[in-house]
């Protein structure tokens, strides 16, 4: 009995390795949502766009960095669940987003990523 519940646990724990999720803000030019998908474990596993454009430089115009986030997230992982948007989501990934790195320069990137509705 217990060799039949090893190998489901480590199907799934295989599995949970590989899960991520990102999360999009509702926008007008787009619905928004939360997508759960297989992927390399690369990216935190409540993930978001702008994580990956607040190390780039100020002067750098940011919507091209959300826009190649988003499709690199879509094309590298195979979607398992995708949701509505949970605000939840958002907001944890902005949490990790922030760890570790300086926080006034963070949050004027995070400013500036706001204003194109991300």
């Amino acid at each position: 009995m217990r060799a039949a519940l090893i190998l489901p646990g480590l199907v799934l724990l295989t599995c949970g390795l590989f899960l991520r999720s990102y999360t999009l803000a509702p926008a007008p030019d787009r619905r928004g949502g939360t997508t759960l998908q297989l992927t390399w474990p690369n990216r935190p596993l409540f993930g978001s766009p702008r994580a990956d454009c607040l190390d780039t430089p100020a002067d750098e115009p940011v919507v091209p960095c959300l826009i190649a986030s988003v499709g690199r997230a879509r094309s590298e992982g195979i979607p398992v669940i995708q949701m509505p948007f949970c605000a939840t989501c958002y907001a944890l990934s902005e949490r990790i987003a922030r760890i570790g790195r300086d926080e006034a320069a963070t949050q004027a990137r995070l400013t500036q990523i706001a204003r194109f509705g991300w």
